[in-house]
């Protein structure tokens, strides 16, 4: 039988692991197979910077910055899921 092994993490050393879970990811073709329902495709802001694993005032910078593409209704701001994956596949080839 194996090691069993126990850690404990902070919520700090968590998110770090999340992070380059994500990092990682993107720098696959994971995100090229994926199909997005058009109902499923609008993100919040709070939504977008979880999805991209990013905190909400970086999410922020990077729309300063035109880093990410977003959509305004009204005066709601809006992330649609099938850009950010272009715009993040897009900035990898660069």
């Amino acid at each position: 039988m194996g090691k069993i092994l126990l850690y404990t993490q902070t919520d700090d050393d968590l998110e770090r692991v999340v992070k380059k879970v994500v990092s990682e990811m993107l720098k696959t073709e994971f995100f090229g197979s994926m199909s997005i329902d058009s109902v499923d495709d609008r993100l919040t802001q709070k939504e977008a910077a979880k999805f991209l694993g990013v905190s909400i005032p970086t999410l922020i910078e990077y729309k300063k910055k035109s880093l990410v593409p977003y959509f305004k209704i009204g005066r709601s701001i809006f992330y649609s899921k099938s850009e950010l994956i272009e715009a993040t596949r897009i900035r990898r080839n660069k």
